[in-house]
């Protein structure tokens, strides 16, 4: 047996296991910090990963999303400009409200800096 066969199942360190994934041995720490990845520690204190746990975490990462937002297609031309129409609309009056916010922010702090407090 070469030196970098392993037996089938045979735990793999953090680093050995980023290397077969082409992915950092931080996300695969980061995978095994929030419990994404199994991963156990030997009696040295090292992590070691099961190859059919990696696996199973690779298969899960490259899933593809179904909730996400299809891109627009030609045809879709007068909804998206109808929608960029509402959204510039609600940005304006975001903006607006902002700044009555901050007015009445700025007329609080002057009252409080003009009260005194204390009665000495």
């Amino acid at each position: 047996m070469m030196p970098s066969e392993r037996p089938v199942g045979t735990p793999i360190s953090p680093a050995h296991a980023a290397q077969l994934k082409n992915v950092s041995r931080r996300k695969i720490m980061r995978a095994i910090d929030g419990h994404e990845l199994k991963a156990i520690r030997n009696n040295r204190n090292h992590w070691k990963i099961n190859p059919f746990d990696l696996d199973t975490w690779a298969d899960a990462q490259c899933a593809p999303i179904n909730d996400a937002h299809p891109l627009p297609t030609p045809d879709d031309g007068a909804e998206v400009i109808a929608r960029v129409a509402v959204l510039e609309a609600e940005n304006s009056q975001l903006r607006e409200r902002l700044s009555e916010v901050k007015e009445d922010r700025d007329a609080w702090r002057n009252m409080a800096q003009r009260r005194r407090w204390w009665p000495w």
